[in-house]
């Protein structure tokens, strides 16, 4: 299903300036319109007709390497995001909007490839009927055109939570509180439209300068049904973060998602991941090993006794000791949050 930002009722477009902050010009809608871009060194005018797009292409003039935008359906894509196996994504400009996009398409050896096209759908419908919510990176629109199939989402201006954290050697508690909780919530609504999202991982949160905390990439989503009965025939995820039923083929359910946000949230409030095994296989073996480490006298002893006890029970082994439901860790959370809110209503 197709919902194109055009759709929006939206302010009319500023005619953009082209002047950066450091005296370069920068490529403007309207120039992308017009079949043209900027250098970012020399500042000449180059035509994309004379370069290959969504590649590094040096100018014409200065010889300054340049990343050639393309056009795909109403976006202009001006920049890259990342990506992997699956597509990549890119930072992109509508000609009916004034907000900024992120496009993802597929790779440029994978065009025609029936399973990427597949899948890219398949996200693409999931996340259509997610609809909106304040802490995802919702779809806008999605399709095929100029010979590309596409997705677009919002844009979140902040920074990926595993940079975040890897600039900053760990969080505050207090920080880790409020993201977690509006992970939580962006997980809790995903869960009540019929799916699990099964890829909670900090590369695929971003971050803002307020603690705003926003999930993208919905690449692995599966139906409620269809996780609880998945035998793990095809094992997808980070290992570091996916619940141990996912390696035995146990299904998944609503715990499962607490269990990958749980190690998300121990990741952020000590700076290291609770594995540190390199190899994939020594990282199953650790997920499912019956006589593991105390987590809470061994891995969480520099941690304030309140948030190691809600992680801890979050990353249970058995499924049957975490929270069983989103409700019960948003209390405890919420509890703790409003202890460091007002530390005399702990006393």
């Amino acid at each position: 299903m197709q919902r194109s930002p055009a759709s929006r009722t939206r302010p009319t477009k500023p005619k953009q300036n082209s002047m950066s902050l450091f005296g370069k010009r920068e490529s403007t809608l309207e120039m992308l319109v017009d079949g043209k871009f900027v250098c970012t060194e020399c500042n000449k005018l180059l035509h994309l007709a004379n370069y290959t797009p969504l590649v590094a292409g040096q100018c014409e003039h200065c010889h300054k390497v340049n990343f050639i935008p393309m056009k795909v359906g109403d976006f202009f894509l001006i920049g890259p995001l990342g990506g992997g196996g699956m597509g990549a994504v890119y930072r992109s400009l509508c000609v009916n909007a004034t907000e900024e996009y992120a496009v993802k398409v597929l790779p440029r050896g994978g065009l025609t490839d029936a399973d990427l096209i597949g899948n890219l759908q398949s996200e693409a419908q999931v996340a259509n009927a997610l609809r909106s919510h304040p802490c995802l990176a919702n779809l806008v629109d999605s399709g095929f055109a100029d010979g590309e199939h596409y997705m677009a989402m919002e844009f979140i201006k902040g920074e990926r939570l595993d940079s975040h954290i890897e600039r900053l050697s760990k969080l505050p508690e207090f920080d880790v509180l409020l993201i977690g909780l509006r992970l939580l919530s962006a997980l809790a609504h995903i869960y009540s439209c019929g799916y699990l999202f099964r890829d909670m991982k900090p590369q695929n949160v971003i971050v803002t300068a307020d603690a705003g905390a926003f999930l993208f990439d919905f690449g692995i989503c599966m139906s409620l049904e269809d996780s609880l009965i998945d035998h793990g025939d095809t094992i997808v995820g980070s290992p570091i973060y996916f619940p141990p039923e996912r390696i035995l083929g146990e299904g998944e359910r609503g715990c499962s998602e607490i269990y990958s946000l749980g190690m998300v949230l121990y990741f952020a409030v000590s700076g290291s991941n609770y594995f540190t095994a390199k190899e994939i296989d020594a990282i199953a073996r650790q997920h499912v090993r019956s006589a593991r480490l105390s987590t809470m006298e061994h891995k969480l002893k520099d941690i304030s006794p309140d948030i190691a006890t809600i992680i801890d029970r979050m990353i249970r082994r058995p499924m049957d000791e975490r929270y069983q439901t989103f409700a019960e860790v948003e209390r405890d959370m919420t509890r703790s949050l409003q202890t460091r809110l007002n530390p005399a209503s702990a006393a």
